[in-house]
């Protein structure tokens, strides 16, 4: 008689509920089923006592894993909401630096000066296309560039995180890991929509491509805005 391939056998089912343990929990009383039947059978409690398989290890190893992989996002969730509270809190101390300045020199300096320090970069500059500038921006601490130069450092783009291209390093005047560049928002009248703002990172995981950008947009708004107000001023008449 050849032996039937398709049976289960004990040890089949010893292996699926080893690798199965919340399979009790779905059917608590499979395993007292189990026990009775296997009592109606031998009457042999010693051969009963045989047939049970301790599955607390294997429960305890899934417990003990499934608390390390919470605690891991517990601890996932709090570096979030940490890192973003100090983002935060730059972002609002740079505001006030902004709001503080009551020229267009004093609005040059707290970028340059102040922002690396809020924001532990390398550098900070305010730039402005060469093509639109004038002389008192330039006085006043606004750095240079060429259109076309400011476009390759960017990519086409309206935003560039990550490493510097050849563009990028020339416009920083200096060499960095990492690099943010932020054209000012294009709603804003030129000269201020031809501008950008640039901070340059002192590691490469300073500025990556998927780090968020929005607080960095929320910076480009609140420097063009004050870079508008500064400019309206610098133009009434004295």
């Amino acid at each position: 008689m050849t032996k039937d391939k398709s049976a289960i056998s004990a040890d089949d089912v010893v292996a699926y509920i080893t690798a199965h343990p919340d399979c009790l929990a779905h059917h608590p009383d499979l395993l007292a089923q189990c026990l009775d039947a296997a009592k109606s059978v031998s009457g042999d409690n010693a051969h009963d006592q045989a047939n049970i398989v301790d599955l607390s290890p294997a429960l305890a190893a899934r417990a003990r894993d499934e608390a390390r992989r919470a605690g891991l996002a517990h601890k996932s969730l709090l570096h979030v909401a940490a890192e973003n509270m100090v983002s935060w809190r730059r972002l609002h101390h740079a505001t006030l630096g902004l709001l503080a300045s009551t020229d267009l020199a004093g609005l040059c300096h707290v970028i340059s000066a102040e922002f690396p320090v809020i924001f532990d970069v390398e550098k900070s500059a305010l730039i402005i296309e060469s093509e639109t500038s004038h002389s008192g921006m330039v006085a006043a601490g606004l750095d240079v560039r060429p259109a076309a130069q400011i476009a390759a450092a960017l990519h086409d783009r309206t935003l560039y995180l990550g490493t510097p291209n050849e563009a990028g390093t020339a416009i920083m005047g200096q060499a960095a890991p990492s690099m943010a560049l932020i054209r000012l928002p294009d709603r804003l009248p030129a000269p201020v929509s031809n501008c950008v703002l640039l901070l340059a990172g002192k590691h490469a995981t300073s500025f990556q491509p998927d780090l968020g950008s929005d607080l960095l947009v929320l910076l480009a708004e609140m420097v063009g805005v004050t870079l508008a107000a500064r400019l309206e001023s610098l133009a009434e008449p004295t």
